[in-house]
């Protein structure tokens, strides 16, 4: 029988086949079991999360539903329902009956699929555009509509940094994504994107779908509460690169072993263990230096490698061909692999360049989103507020962090003029101005209705600084319905070259400012024709009863002052000036014959007496920008000690516009001719309100507000003869 035999190429060959064939299942057996690792401990971690989040759903809609049951009974005030229940409504079949809290009008009809018994997630969105809770339930017999926000920031320290959790309602529309530092990507796509998938995963399994950009994830789905469900999602290249790299290591120095021995065993056979000897060292070399270079400086691997590569041209042929051959194929691959690190070199530069113009993006972004968030932030603060001046200037003060401007102002035009409204910045120092809107790049930018950019303010003369280190600055015309309102101006104390991204950024801010603007310009016009009304009604009351007009008028003008003096702004200054003139407005329900009575009134008709404040805040009625003129009727009898009347208040349960009325009032009742009692000289009446004379004593009074008075008592008697009819002149007799 004839012996087997088998080439040296052919048994080689069939070696290297086994080994591959080992190695590579070597390998597929690795990454099989590092991925089935990684999803059951993904797993676990998914199910030990939907447990939590599924506890902590049910917490906060046991919460809020005892917070809604309280509200819908009328057991608490609206204000206190706490800030999850967005929405509460009593129901009519399918119409809003009456909108307790929350936007939706009383008669609004709401759809089916909203009005389920059951807590669902809706398509009602809050004013971060995420999906609410809903049901409707009864209440006392009532049909109640409710609508609540899931507080999810618990979820982000349970998510944990392996995988991506979403939770998702029935349609899919993303409720919450966490994960932060998992999948920046893929996170960014599917919050862009708005749902997760169009078909269903099956419930528990791990299924493979595609992705954005050509990728694939692996997900897994599980039922939460409330018809909500948590997805998992892994990155399928996050479980497969490791597993394939792990495995390519274990191969790749099996297969490098492979051929060592291989190359060993031939030459040292044929008698050229000197030629395997020398490659062996360089090849060594070659691992010592790429070691030490690391992997990071491409540019020194390059060289390393052709050095490499031409040590390997300059060794000594061998008698073998082959080897010679395999010599030349060496220094070819180094040659291959040299240019290939160059070529990597130049892509990692490009990379870097990149990454620099994607973090700069980024960054404006950001500032973006913190501009607009804050100016949202500071909307809601102030909405439904009459400060709306002060509303402004935390928008210009947010805007100024935001962008690192060195001065933010707003300018109303009124008629001919720009007039400053509110400033930030420029060095606190900039005072109030108005210009004439002629000529100047403000008036330029409304005539354009755009914005314009002064990169250098000294190279336009147009540009009329407000600040001597104002360089630069951007002018945005503000409109509210198409009329013009005013200019926001953004300073800088640098020259710079125009940024349309900050033009697009703060546009958005601006139409918001336009509407503050013209909401101040409203108010200031229905206070206005509020005072022509108050000036009516005096009128009517002088009629009515003994006080003239003019100790009307002079209540208004003693609290003015005594508003000065206790430190109230030149706002409140204005409006107690103007709402202290219906003080008495609710005597007009007091019958005449007791109003004119010259004589002590009897009890029953001090009774009735002592219902005109009630009188007073009812006329006036319960508008939230009438609250001023409301306390002054309900309280300018009140006395500091609680001996007043009608509600016995006592100390700083009085407010302070109650308190100054109640003084000035006192003061005119002392220098007026009554029918029964004659007038008081002027330092008579302060030795009353400061000393006592038995009726009158300090203790109705606070220690600040006489303190105040004191200051200011010596004007009072100019106010007293510049504001007097004629018949009290011929009254004014002062007795000795």
């Amino acid at each position: 029988m004839k012996r087997r035999t088998f080439s040296i190429g052919g048994f080689f060959s069939l070696m290297i086949a086994i080994f591959l064939f080992v190695v590579l299942a070597q390998a597929g057996i690795s990454m099989y079991f590092h991925i089935a690792g990684r999803l059951d401990a993904a797993k676990d971690r998914a199910e030990t999360f939907q447990k939590t989040v599924s506890v902590l759903l049910r917490k906060q809609v046991e919460a809020a539903e005892e917070i809604i049951r309280t509200v819908a009974s009328g057991k608490s005030p609206m204000q206190d329902a706490g800030g999850s229940v967005l929405v509460i409504a009593l129901m009519d079949g399918k119409a809003v009956q009456l909108s307790i809290k929350g936007w939706l009008p009383n008669g609004l009809e709401l759809p089916n699929d909203i009005l389920t018994p059951e807590w669902t997630a809706t398509d009602l969105l809050d004013a971060y555009g995420r999906n609410l809770l809903a049901r409707v339930t009864k209440i006392g017999g009532l049909r109640v509509f409710a609508a609540i926000s899931p507080d999810m920031r618990d979820f982000e320290e349970l998510a944990g940094q392996t995988f991506l959790p979403i939770i998702f309602d029935s349609q899919g529309h993303i409720l919450w994504l966490g994960g932060e530092n998992i999948g920046s990507p893929l996170r960014d796509h599917l919050r862009a994107r708005g749902f997760v998938a169009q078909k269903k995963v099956p419930n528990g399994k791990w299924t493979i779908y595609p992705s954005h950009q050509g990728s694939r994830v692996i997900m897994r789905q599980i039922p939460i509460a409330y018809d909500l469900s948590l997805s998992v999602i892994y990155p399928l290249k996050d479980l497969l690169v490791p597993a394939f790299f792990g495995a390519l290591r274990q191969s790749s120095i099996a297969l490098l072993s492979l051929m060592l021995i291989a190359l060993f065993w031939f030459f040292w056979q044929r008698g050229v263990y000197a030629s395997i000897a020398s490659i062996a060292s360089l090849a060594d070399e070659m691992r010592t230096r790429l070691t030490e270079i690391g992997g990071k400086d491409v540019q020194a691997a390059s060289e390393a490698l052709s050095t490499l590569a031409s040590r390997f041209s300059g060794m000594k042929p061998t008698f073998i061909r082959e080897v010679d051959v395999f010599m030349q194929d060496l220094y070819s691959l180094f040659h291959v692999i040299s240019r290939q690190q160059e070529e990597i070199a130049a892509f990692n530069e490009e990379t870097e360049a990149m990454n620099q113009e994607l973090e700069e993006a980024n960054n404006q972004l950001l500032l973006r989103q913190s501009v607009w968030e804050r100016t949202l932030d500071i909307s809601r603060i102030f909405a439904g507020n009459e400060d709306i001046l002060n509303g402004i200037r935390s928008t210009l003060s947010a805007i100024r962090e935001d962008i690192g401007a060195f001065g933010v102002l707003v300018s109303a035009v009124e008629k001919d003029i720009f007039r400053l409204m509110a400033s930030s910045g420029y060095d606190n120092n900039l005072s109030g101005f108005s210009v004439p809107n002629k000529g100047i790049v403000a008036s330029q930018s409304i005539e354009l209705r755009r914005p314009i950019w002064v990169p250098d303010v000294s190279k336009n003369p147009t540009a009329r600084p407000v600040h001597p280190k104002v360089k630069c600055e951007l002018l945005i015309p503000l409109f509210q319905a198409g009329e013009e309102e005013g200019v926001l101006e953004i300073a800088f104390d640098a020259v710079k070259p125009e940024d349309p991204f900050l033009i697009e950024t703060l546009t958005p801010v601006a139409a918001y400012l336009g509407g503050l603007i013209h909401g101040e310009k409203m108010r200031r016009e229905v206070k206005g024709s509020y005072g022509y009304l108050a000036e009516k009604l005096q009128f009517v009351t002088s009629i009515y009863h003994d006080e003239t007009a003019a100790h009307i008028s002079r209540i208004g003008e003693y609290c003015r002052l005594l508003a000065w003096a206790v430190g109230r702004d030149v706002t409140e200054q204005e409006d107690i000036a103007l709402f202290a003139r219906l003080h008495d407005i609710g005597k007009l329900k007091v019958p005449t014959e007791i109003l004119s009575k010259p004589g002590p009134l009897t009890a029953d008709e001090f009774d009735v007496i002592v219902n005109h404040p009630s009188w007073g805040a009812e006329i006036i009625g319960d508008a939230s920008w009438l609250s001023m003129a409301r306390n002054i009727c309900m309280t300018h009898h009140e006395k500091w000690d609680g001996s007043g009347y009608p509600l016995g208040l006592k100390g700083d349960e009085i407010p302070w516009e109650g308190q100054v009325t109640a003084l000035a009032d006192i003061y005119d009742a002392l220098r007026s001719y009554r029918t029964y009692k004659p007038p008081l000289t002027h330092e008579r009446v302060v030795e009353i309100i400061t000393k006592g004379d038995g009726r009158v004593r300090p203790e109705h009074f606070s220690p600040e507000l006489l303190e105040a008075f004191r200051i200011v008592e010596e004007r009072f008697p100019d106010i007293f003869l510049q504001h007097r009819d004629p018949d009290e002149v011929s009254q004014l007799v002062i007795p000795t």
